[in-house]
């Protein structure tokens, strides 16, 4: 990395560049190349053995320009989106630590993006709502100011992204609520007081940031109209109570002055019973979606350039403002899927820059959990800024460049964290989650032994030496990989676990089984305490601690599961029982599949009410 040494002309920006060195972004010492920044009309970069200068347009582009000469790259440049940014999901137990948002903030403006989309549910604090993301861990308006000025000083627009309509079951537990609640998370429509409700949390959010967009949400919401709605109202046309209750909410945006965005989903789904479809739109249903409001649309699965083209042409019959959200693949468990995310999103941004797209989002979902540390995703956060900078054909070559600078390791290495996913299988989908559904497999039930070949030992050993290796190269991302590294441990012997003891219960081998009890399941929960230990330490790096005792109920009922099991066999082996119940049931495919079934073993499974037990939870 080139070093600069800051002239008079970037002492106005010194706390930034100080805060982007730290992070080791950029580089200033005394016996640097002097650094001069000027204030013009667009990025242009130059640079000699006497000088380098950044000539700025946008005072996030400013960044991007020094994060630029400090990898020698020079020339002129534009941005191609007007709004181009990461998602943090702050609603899936995670909220982000205030100072990780700001590294977030950081990270942005040095790669190339402008904004820094925050999604809460309800995880934000709301006068005269003491409820709303009650124990949550909510940001408190000072937080959020303090947020909002830290992004202000890098040029970096902070675009709340809310839920005016589903996805609010956290919320609506509380009894409080009831009155406004139509079934599960959902919203009632058409109800005074669910709109004064709205109100006070879309007045929370301009009362500390000046954007002018908010993300209203109103995705999934498949309870609409179907609980005391229905009760109230009869049956009633959904698609009609849909766009009355945006228009009611756009209209509350506007007050407030903010300019509504939203997901897409729920026209297409009303209408056709699906979003991905090919069925004919109605002209007469487009005219009534209200116009006033950016649709979303957001494509993480799809692995076809023609299916981008397709949506995004579907999306474009709609007379409103079109936004794209990609997404960086951290939401199936403990384990990413980056890789995907990295293959997709070309085909993705070939789609949407022909389509004038001005609105881009990074999603970064933690759906169940949020069991996956939010790190991993920077090389997809680099690509997305890559493309917003870049020509297309330069584009991944640089957000590898701006990766490896960064963090010290190569965008390859980093997706060396999404391997543990892809066991000796094929055809794997990018929610494949074995790591998570095997970790939490109960070794006396079974319920995914059958989903297991003996491999995936000696496939999860190899996983974890390898990602300990890189684990041992330290700085600031290496606990990445030794969380990977310790979950692998676990599972070289956990995995099979299972198996391995119906096996032996069913060929009557007591020694077997109590070498089970006196050394494997004691060494399973050995390393079980160290990735744990990892684990909650990577954690508590990120986000608040408010959503990590998910993690401790889920991981110590584990743990104490694996005990049991050993209590299960000595009962077994010492006569207290004639046989272990248990060990007794045959095994099925978790996905009811026929036993002759050729498709691949690895699933996709992300709910650990439904993958820890058959039970009650």
């Amino acid at each position: 990395m080139i070093g600069f040494k800051l002239t008079e002309s970037a002492l106005p920006y010194r706390k930034e560049l100080d805060y982007m060195a730290s992070l080791g972004l950029a580089l200033f010492s005394e016996d640097g190349i002097p650094l001069h920044i000027e204030k013009g009309s667009s990025l242009s970069l130059s640079l000699t053995e006497d000088k380098a200068t950044v000539v700025y347009g946008s005072l996030s582009s400013l960044f991007r320009g020094i994060a630029f000469l400090g990898r020698g790259v020079m020339g002129d440049f534009s941005a191609r989106f007007e709004l181009c940014g990461e998602m943090i999901d702050n609603s899936r137990n995670s909220v982000t630590a205030v100072s990780k948002v700001k590294e977030h903030i950081a990270y942005s403006a040095a790669f190339g993006l402008n904004c820094l989309y925050l999604y809460n549910e309800d995880t934000f604090e709301v006068e005269g709502e003491p409820y709303f993301g009650y124990m949550r861990g909510r940001y408190t308006k000072k937080e959020l100011e303090e947020i909002v000025e830290f992004a202000e000083g890098f040029g970096v627009e902070i675009v709340p992204c809310i839920q005016t309509l589903a996805h609010l079951n956290q919320a609506l537990r509380w009894s409080c609520y009831a009155p406004i609640r139509d079934f599960g998370d959902t919203l009632m429509a058409d109800e005074e007081a669910t709109y004064a409700l709205i109100e006070k949390l879309i007045a929370a959010w301009r009362a500390v940031t000046p954007t002018k967009h908010i993300n209203i949400g109103m995705d999934e919401a498949f309870s609409l109209c179907r609980g005391k709605y229905l009760d109230k109202h009869g049956l009633v046309n959904r698609f009609d109570i849909m766009c009355r209750h945006l228009e009611r909410v756009a209209a509350i945006c506007e007050k407030y002055g903010f300019k509504p965005m939203m997901w897409s989903d729920m026209f297409f789904r009303i209408v056709f019973g699906g979003y991905y479809t090919d069925a004919h739109i109605d002209k007469e249903l487009l005219e009534k979606v209200p116009k006033n409001v950016t649709l979303i649309y957001w494509d993480y699965y799809s692995t076809e350039q023609s299916k981008y083209k397709a949506q995004v042409e579907k999306h474009a019959l709609f007379d409103n403002e079109l936004a794209f959200a990609g997404g960086a693949w951290k939401w199936s468990g403990f384990t990413p899927a980056i890789d995907h995310s990295l293959r997709v999103s070309p085909m993705a941004f070939n789609e949407i820059a022909e389509k004038d797209v001005k609105y881009v989002l990074m999603t970064c979902w933690g759906d169940d959990g949020a069991d996956c540390l939010s790190g991993c995703v920077l090389p997809v956060l680099a690509l997305y800024g890559a493309y917003n900078y870049m020509p297309f054909d330069k584009a991944e070559e640089s957000a590898r460049n701006d990766v490896l600078f960064a963090t010290g390791y190569t965008t390859e290495e980093f997706c060396k964290l999404c391997r543990p996913s892809v066991t000796p299988c094929e055809n794997l989908t990018p929610y494949a989650n074995p790591t998570k559904y095997l970790f939490y497999n109960d070794p006396l039930k079974g319920m995914f032994d059958k989903h297991t070949t003996p491999e995936f030992g000696a496939f999860y050993g190899d996983c974890a030496r390898e990602l300990g290796d890189l684990a041992l190269r330290g700085g600031p991302f290496s606990y990445l990989f030794d969380v990977q590294a310790r979950l692998c441990s676990v599972l070289e012997l956990k995995a099979t676990l299972g198996v391995e003891l119906k096996a032996a219960y069913d060929s009557g081998d007591k020694r077997a089984l109590k070498r089970f009890a006196d050394e494997v399941i004691p060494e399973i929960l050995k390393r079980t305490e160290a990735f744990y230990r990892a684990f909650r330490s990577g954690w508590l790096s990120e986000s608040k601690p408010h959503g990590f005792d998910v993690q401790d109920i889920r991981i110590g009922g584990m743990m104490q599961r694996l005990r049991a099991a050993m209590t299960t066999v000595y009962d077994y082996l010492e006569g207290v029982t004639d046989r272990i119940e248990e060990l007794e049931e045959e095994r099925l495919y978790f996905d009811c599949r026929p036993d002759d079934s050729d498709k691949c073993l690895t699933i996709g499974m992300n709910r650990y009410n439904i993958t820890s037990t058959p039970n009650i939870l």
